[in-house]
């Protein structure tokens, strides 16, 4: 799988390129309309400057001799002005020194040398432009970050505020709690959380539903692994007697582990899902900031700063080759070897007991700490765990296999409903219909 196949229409994509000989821009914008990108031209940098100011790019590409200012200096102003902007350089001049120190201090992303080569700017474009989409989503991410924020706030301001009137007594509370899970999903078979022992605020508890319902709508792998890892974490708590702080710091990192992967392209999740060789190794070191990341997302908030700790360190080995940190053993958070366990377990589409037999083989491999495997391999038989469900391919369908969503055609038809078990015959009939007009190539089922 190329860069490029990962990446949004490059119709969609412009890029602004600055040189005042008007040979090397008529080349470049040969070289790169044949790839389906949208260029616009400048012979200066205050004619480029102009344009930046009336239009959006992802990508200025700037050659550093041009008369009046340097692309550097160009490059320089575009990074306070367009911070969104990649940076790519032309350069012939430059000593090999100066262009990594413009690297370093991200004046400029990448450089391509005059003379070039039509793959080489190719190919640094393209890297370019996932670069680009990484800063874009990320500022969104922050952005709705922002936003939450405020509604979290405005929610728990609420709650307080009710709590504190002398109208609602503690026993009207506790009755209309007995009737609703406080994590807001349903029984058996709908992605059901298990509600904690000692209960957030239901302010907070909102926010955590809207975001792993979000998680599930976006994939439904990523939902159903975090339902179950509450599940089984709230088990681990009354196995492990945990702290009535820790048990919630656990429980909302179990939650939200994954929260930061609806930022990256579903095609690579998708991928990574499947096996991380799937992926190219630029997507892989975009999927291996997701444990960070989730972090930054929970971070302003001051109750989940322990749960972002936790969630930062669950992809941590015991050995010390896990990610972001490297941390080894004991420098590993103990909540968060347990979260890593956990999640290992809980994304697994077999039964328990070959599903517990991997985790226990990944102490030898060095993957786990041996005490909180004990710990899970405890609490897993006396945990009502949700149903395992799992997204795969429709031409992966086989006899007995037991639809966890509803099958509809282009039409939207219902095919097949959710909870029929597959035969020879359905999916026969399935695959004939794809063959005349495509259904979804994605089908959802329970593991």
């Amino acid at each position: 799988m190329s860069v490029k196949s990962a990446l949004i229409d490059p119709s969609w994509v412009r890029i602004l390129i600055v040189d005042d000989e008007t040979m090397v821009r008529s080349v470049l914008k040969d070289q790169l309309q044949p790839e389906g990108y949208h260029i616009t031209e400048a012979d200066s940098a205050s004619m480029a400057m102009d344009i930046l100011q009336r239009e959006n790019f992802a990508v200025v590409l700037v050659d550093h001799e041009m008369p009046g200012m340097t692309g550097l200096d160009f490059l320089a102003k575009v990074k306070e002005t367009n911070p969104l902007i990649t940076r790519l350089l032309l350069s012939s001049g430059l000593s090999l020194s100066a262009l990594a120190e413009a690297i370093k201090s991200d004046v400029i992303y990448r450089f391509v040398t005059k003379p070039w080569l039509r793959e080489e700017v190719l190919v640094t474009l393209r890297n370019a432009i996932t670069h680009n989409r990484l800063i874009t989503e990320n500022q969104a991410l922050h952005e709705r970050n922002v936003h939450l924020n405020l509604k979290i706030s405005k929610l728990v301001e609420a709650e307080q505020a009710a709590t504190a009137e002398p109208s609602t007594t503690s026993a009207e509370r506790g009755a209309g709690a007995e009737t609703e899970s406080a994590w807001g999903y349903g029984t058996e078979g709908e992605a059901g959380l298990v509600s904690p022992a000692a209960a957030a605020p239901p302010g907070v508890d909102l926010a955590i539903q809207s975001f792993t319902k979000m998680l599930y709508t976006f994939h439904p792998n990523l939902g159903n692994t975090s339902q179950r890892a509450v599940a089984l974490c709230q088990t681990l708590g009354e196995v492990l007697e945990l702290p009535g702080d820790q048990l919630k710091s656990l429980l909302w990192a179990a939650a939200l582990h994954d929260i930061s992967l609806v930022s990256i392209d579903r095609g690579i999740v998708r991928r990574w899902l499947r096996g991380p060789e799937k992926c190219t190794d630029e997507e892989l070191v975009v999927i291996k900031r997701h444990s960070e990341l989730s972090q930054k997302m929970l971070e302003e908030f001051d109750f989940l700063k322990e749960s972002g700790e936790i969630i930062r360190s669950h992809h941590e080995n015991w050995d010390g080759t896990g990610y972001p940190d490297g941390l080894k053993a004991e420098m590993i958070p103990p909540l968060a070897r347990l979260l890593c366990v956990v999640v290992a377990f809980c994304s697994r589409h077999s039964a328990s007991i070959q599903a517990m037999s991997e985790i226990e083989a990944g102490i030898d491999t060095g993957q786990f700490d041996p005490d909180a495997v004990t710990a899970v391999s405890k609490a897993v038989p006396i945990t009502k765990m949700p149903r395992g469900e799992r997204e795969i391919l429709l031409i992966e369908l086989k006899p007995g296999m037991v639809l966890a969503r509803d099958i509809f055609n282009a039409n939207n038809f219902l095919l097949l409903p959710k909870g029929r078990e597959l035969s020879d015959a359905s999916i026969n009939k399935l695959l004939s219909i794809n063959r005349v007009t495509p259904l979804d190539p994605h089908v959802l089922v329970y593991c």
